[in-house]
């Protein structure tokens, strides 16, 4: 192999380890809501964007440290949530077909905060870029890496394998675990449900801010990368199985990798239809996803 299909090959795999990092963790978030209280949540990608804008907000306007700006976002996603289940998600806990009704409700958060971004962001610049956590290039063979990039994978899987820790041996996850599996059966061993779904509620979010706060400090972006990915999880979180945290992280390594290797010899553009079209199949053939339980 000459040198330049090995850096082609090198980077197409490290660019598909970090992207995959960050595709399952929204993925996962996005599956922990969905599990949890039935929420299709289409504001995902707009939350991804949120942590990614407060962040260049805090880096480049403020002048904090990267590390500093990502445990903020990070943190203030938490009383976020919670003042959003609070004010609104809670309302339809006990309405039929909440699942719809969420959609709705997620859609409006959805154009809200899309407008918001494009009166605001949208009128100072079109791409963003937050300084890096740290400096200088790692040699992987004969392909250069930053340091920064390589910071950002060993992070967002330090934060996957937390989070498995958690749902698996923490008594607040094994409550969430309980109530995506049964949620009667889950109220009669003593789980208190609604505090699960709010729990649940602040996770998922949290999960999907450290996403986007992870992404922008890896790579550039713009205001339109929130709908990208918000179709992005959604697809990973049906070809995965709604509710399947597992399939979450499988099928966000794999689009991870198929969005490196597309992007290689085509526009990411094109991965995006691939996604659709995967998401499409499963629905037809196997509904439930391919780790659903």
């Amino acid at each position: 192999m000459s040198n330049a299909n090995l850096i082609i090959l090198l980077s197409t795999i490290s660019t598909g380890l970090i992207l995959g990092a960050i595709f399952s963790l929204v993925a996962v978030g996005v599956t922990i809501v969905y599990g949890s209280i039935w929420m299709p949540n289409a504001a995902n990608g707009q939350f991804f964007l949120l942590a990614a804008l407060f962040g260049w907000t805090m880096t480049v306007s403020w002048g904090l440290h990267p590390a500093i700006a990502a445990v903020l976002v990070i943190g203030l996603s938490v009383p976020l949530s919670y003042a959003l289940e609070f004010v609104l998600i809670r309302r339809f806990y006990d309405v039929p077909n909440r699942n719809i009704s969420y959609f709705v409700l997620s859609l409006g958060i959805t154009q809200i905060l899309a407008g918001i971004f494009a009166f605001t962001y949208g009128q100072w610049s079109d791409q963003f870029q937050l300084p890096p956590l740290i400096g200088g290039i790692t040699f992987i063979g004969p392909l250069p890496v930053a340091n920064n990039r390589l910071l950002v994978l060993v992070l967002a899987l330090a934060i996957l394998a937390a989070l498995f820790a958690l749902l698996r041996y923490h008594r607040y996850g094994r409550a969430i675990r309980a109530v995506f599996q049964n949620r009667d059966a889950a109220a009669l061993r003593g789980v208190n449900v609604k505090a699960s779904y709010s729990l649940s509620f602040a996770l998922g979010n949290a999960v999907i801010f450290a996403g986007g706060i992870l992404f922008a400090l890896a790579y550039s972006f713009d205001l339109t990368i929130a709908w990208t990915m918000s179709i992005t999880a959604f697809a990973i979180m049906i070809i995965g199985g709604p509710g399947s945290v597992l399939g979450a992280f499988i099928v966000g390594m794999v689009f991870g990798f198929t969005q490196a290797a597309v992007s290689t010899v085509a526009s990411p553009t094109i991965a995006a239809f691939s996604y659709l079209g995967a998401m499409l199949l499963i629905l037809l053939f196997k509904p439930s996803g391919l780790f659903a339980r």
